[in-house]
């Protein structure tokens, strides 16, 4: 029964008109009403004209959901309630209290605080608002598309498009766009299990609805359209389908250092309380200054924009990678591309140009000529006017210079069977008024041999003519076509090239160079993906996934074989091609470190992929996964950067945390390269937010055991603090500087990036514990110029001009040091090397030199919070102090990081030595073992330092190596492991 494009041409009305009477043979699962029966009646063999498209799209709608959207209102309160707004609206309720007892001079304190939570709530609110906004509209742009016929012709056109009565073409690795009628006559397998929970396809066949939201996996068939948008099956369960909302190593890591320094500062703070509530009393007055001035510092202490700049960083990363064709669907990815490891990629379209030349065809069958051959190839295609694959589009495109649309429109086709990756062919029967009807059949050469009359006979010539090709590089397909006796008789062989892009050698140079390995992943023969493989300068260990299923020959290097046929004369027996060990014979270890250690893979199916992912993710690696297709989705959703390439399916694109518009490997390793740079600024800031948080609170730890009454006669108190106002100051103007590290200059590092959480916290600790030690001796020489001190070393004549200070006067000159060795540490905590090595963003050095301007005004110009004015000379002695300081700290941080290098503390290069001594050459079972057991240690060095913060990763407990089958079922696909 017809289905194709020509069927509607050549007399397939009765599919049309017979619809309906089938559904009294068979009820489908979903009813249809009065009015959606005469909506299909309403369907010609055309499809809807243009005018009734329009008619019932103003009727229906578009075909997409209603999204829920948030309150605005109340989404913007909700940036108020949480663990640090709380604490806020904590301080300044006990400052309000201070104030209604009496207490005036609180007034400003009361208002900083209530200003410092509006800003806070209402920066992250728009930020992360602009951020959302941003990344709805990167993925607005993968909105799936329909291939319908209108208007007699078939074009491809976004789902949302898509009216009830609407003819379209559903087709292996779609998502289906609507709730569509099957039209026949064969079966197709949908999966269903994000809609239903079947955990396998479910078989339909003429008059089943599929449901929209479920892809195709195996099969091609006409529908029409009987339910959109909400209306569909999918569109009443939406609101029992929860999205799972994923937490990346990146939020992990930020939640989990943050509750560190907040449980730290929380400690300290109370020993601090303690402190202050002994030594002042327990009078109402007292335990409320006692109680504001601990939960001030506890504010200042804990990173409260850590969020606000992650998520900013992050935003902005996402747009700059969209610059780059590369659209993330998931803002976590963008760290996990940074760390990967090994990219496992396709072969045709990323390594190659996916633009197939079509040599001539070497022929077996003296009744057909080249020209003819090529002909017939053309015709056992689906005649599409639009997405046809690129190997149908280079034979038809070939076919096309010989003869034209209408000769083949002669060849009715009668019936046609799509490829699919378990028979590697595709077959149609046609009809012609002269010819009669007759079958062609193309696909992979061992395939069609078995379909073939004079299979046996030929095979041998065949499949050394495929094998021929294929060591040149060319891949080959087998072409036959049925005799008077409807038996195949095989033709020819097709040979097609598919040639590097210009820039793929350069791009895996590039990508090894910075530690990341890229094996090839491809369905063609061995022999073509080694040929492709030493074109490009990759090792060229490629094994077959086939063979590793049977019983064919493990791959052995040129010593391996030497030594091997020099044992065979030994012993007198001829030399052979084959090694001792089949696959098969051996050990799961060493089929796991032969994955492990492989340039590539070759006649892969889609399902192996995941058995590929899964055994990498093992040896401790962060795996990025190309993928295109239906099959593709489970390996694409089990590798930490699931890659769907420019042209991929629906179902491909929903799995993927990337999505490229754009065809090349350069691309993703572009990216790559960009979310290192991302992924720095990060790590960078949180350099600076623990040192900060080191400074702050141990300072004020250490400082609150200092009595000013004993030193000065201006004041008694007992403990020494700073104003509330002060160190809301420190807060405010520091957290606002550190939003434009998001834009800093950076360097992408060569090694995968990786927390390296034991060097965090070191290098962190020198600059935050060396910045403790210069505002001590700061505090140290302003009380020896206190009016009661006995400064006979002269300390206190370093910073004041007469040798003597107020009280006051010491606050505001701590003051001053503080700020500003707080905010130049981030200039110290973005590089490795001296500060002045790579050139500060110039967002970052405004924010410097405002912050460092606004502390200065305040503390010459006013008397801020009780503090008092001091001098220019101070102020200038203070800003000397501070930033020579800062070399000292800078050089001390130098020397850390030499330290941890030397006695590797962390060893940041482990895994790019491993990289960088892989041979090219095709490796033995002996080099491949000792190759993975590198490659584990070395990945074992670099997470171990984090599992405390990290935990074990979660892609590496999901499923047990040697599980795949039923861990394949588990993500919803079908298909074997090894």
């Amino acid at each position: 029964m017809p289905t194709s494009y020509d069927s509607g041409i050549n007399g397939g009305d009765t599919d049309y008109q017979r619809i309906h009477e089938d559904r009294k043979v068979k009820k489908s699962p979903e009813e249809l009403n009065d009015e959606e029966e005469k909506l299909l009646a309403g369907t010609g063999e055309s499809g809807l004209s243009s005018e009734e498209v329009a008619r019932r799209f103003e009727q229906y709608g578009p075909n997409e959901l209603p999204e829920k959207t948030d309150n605005i209102l109340l989404k913007f309160l909700s940036y108020f309630w949480g663990p640090m707004p709380i604490m806020i609206w904590l301080a300044a309720a006990v400052t309000l209290a201070q104030c209604l007892y009496g207490k005036s001079e609180h007034w400003p304190d009361f208002g900083v605080l209530m200003g410092l939570q509006f800003i806070n709530g209402t920066v992250a609110f728009f930020e992360e608002h602009n951020a959302g906004n941003a990344i709805a509209a990167l993925k607005a742009s993968l909105a799936p598309k329909a291939n319908v016929k209108r208007n007699g012709e078939f074009r491809i056109v976004n789902a949302r498009e898509l009216v009830p009565g609407d003819l379209v073409v559903l087709q292996i690795g779609g998502v289906v766009p609507a709730d569509c009628k099957l039209l026949g006559p064969r079966e197709l397998q949908v999966d269903q299990a994000a809609l239903t929970g079947e955990s396998l396809p479910v078989t339909m066949r003429k008059g089943d609805v599929a449901k929209m939201g479920s892809t195709v996996k195996r099969g091609e068939m006409e529908a029409i359209v009987v339910k959109t948008g909400e209306n569909t099956f999918f569109g009443r369960a939406a609101g029992m389908i929860g999205n799972v909302v994923q937490q990346g190593r990146f939020q992990k890591v930020l939640f989990n250092v943050m509750t560190f320094l907040m449980a730290l500062a929380s400690v300290l703070v109370v020993i601090i309380l303690i402190v202050l509530l002994v030594d002042n009393g327990t009078d109402t007055d007292e335990v409320l200054d006692s109680i504001g001035t601990a939960v001030v510092l506890l504010i200042a202490s804990i990173p409260i924009a850590m969020q606000v700049v992650a998520t900013v960083t992050m935003a902005v990363g996402a747009s700059l990678l969209a610059s780059k064709k590369a659209i993330v669907a998931r803002l976590s990815a963008i760290e996990e591309l940074a760390g990967m490891h090994t990219l496992c990629s396709d072969k045709t379209g990323t390594l190659t140009l996916n633009q197939l030349q079509l040599d001539d065809p070497v022929m077996f069958d003296e009744g057909i000529t080249a020209k003819r051959l090529i002909f017939l190839s053309a015709l056992a295609a689906k005649r599409l006017d639009e997405g046809q694959d690129a190997i149908d589009t280079c034979i038809m495109n070939m076919a096309l210079k010989e003869t034209t649309k209408e000769a083949m429109h002669a060849y009715e086709q009668v019936e046609f069977i799509p490829f699919d990756p378990a028979i590697k062919r595709t077959e149609a029967t046609l009809r012609h008024p002269k010819e009669g009807k007759f079958r062609v059949t193309k696909g992979a050469a061992p395939q069609i041999l078995e379909l073939c009359v004079d299979g046996k006979r030929k095979e041998h010539k065949v499949m050394q003519t495929v094998n021929n090709l294929a060591d040149r590089g060319y891949r080959a397909l087998g072409v036959a076509v049925t005799n008077k006796d409807d038996e195949f008789v095989f033709s020819g062989v097709l040979s097609l090239f598919d040639p590097p892009r210009h820039d793929t050698k350069r791009t895996i140079e590039k990508a090894q160079e910075m530690g990341a390995q890229v094996k090839m992943i491809t369905g063609d023969h061995t022999a073509i993906a080694v040929e492709t493989a030493r074109r490009l300068g990759m090792g060229t260990t490629i094994h077959s996934v086939g063979a590793m299923k049977g019983e064919m020959p493990l791959p052995e290097s040129k010593e391996e074989a030497k030594r091997r046929s020099r044992a065979e004369s030994m012993q007198g027996t001829s030399p052979s091609n084959k090694p001792v060990l089949p696959y098969q014979a051996m050990a799961p270890a060493d089929l796991e470190d032969i994955i492990i250690s492989a340039d590539g893979f070759a006649e892969v199916l889609p399902e192996d992929k995941y058995k590929i992912v899964e055994v990498l993710q093992a040896s401790g690696q962060i795996v990025g996964m190309t993928g295109d297709g239906v099959n593709d989705a489970p390996a694409l959703k089990k590798a930490e950067i699931g890659i769907a390439v420019e042209g991929a399916t629906d179902a491909a694109r929903a799995a993927a945390d990337i999505v490229l518009t754009e065809p090349g490997l350069s691309v993703i390793i572009d990216a790559m390269i960009m979310s290192r740079k991302i992924f720095q600024r990060v790590r960078n800031y949180c350099i600076y937010r623990v040192a900060g948080t080191i400074q702050l609170i141990f300072f004020f730890f250490i400082a609150i055991f200092f009595d000013p009454s004993d030193y000065f006669s201006d004041t008694d108190e007992k403990n020494f603090r700073l104003p509330v106002l002060a160190v809301v100051f420190i807060t405010l103007v520091n957290d606002a500087c550190v939003l434009t590290i998001s834009r800093d200059n950076v360097e992408a590092s060569r090694d995968p990036q990786a927390w390296h959480l034991r060097e965090v916290f070191l290098v962190s600790a020198v600059l935050g514990f060396s910045a403790v030690a210069a505002s001590v001796f700061l505090l140290v020489s302003a009380f020896r110029a206190g009016d009661k001190a006995d400064d006979a070393d002269n300390l206190g004549c370093i910073f004041f001009k007469d040798c003597k200070a107020t009280y006051g006067e010491a606050q505001s000159a701590v003051f001053l040091n503080l700020c500003i060795s707080d905010i130049i540490t981030v200039f110290s905590a973005r590089t490795r090397g001296w500060f002045f090595g790579r050139r500060p963003a110039t967002a970052l050095m405004i924010a410097f030199l405002f912050a460092v301007a606004a502390t200065s005004i305040v503390t010459t110009q006013a008397d801020f919070g009780g503090m008092k004015t001091i001098g220019a000379h101070t102020m200038g002695i203070t800003w000397v102090f501070a930033f020579g300081w800062f070399l000292v700290r800078d050089a001390f941080k130098i020397v850390a990081y030499a330290l941890i290098t030397h006695f590797k503390i962390v060893d940041r290069e482990a895994y790019l030595r491993v990289v960088d001594t892989k041979p090219k050459e095709t490796m033995g079972i002996k080099n491949i073992r000792k190759f993975s057991n590198d490659v584990r240690a070395a990945v074992r060095k670099t997470s171990a330092a984090d599992e405390f913060f990290l935990g074990r990763d979660e892609h590496h407990q999901n499923h047990p190596v040697g599980d795949v089958e039923a861990a394949y079922e588990r993500e919803g696909s079908v298909g074997g492991g090894y």
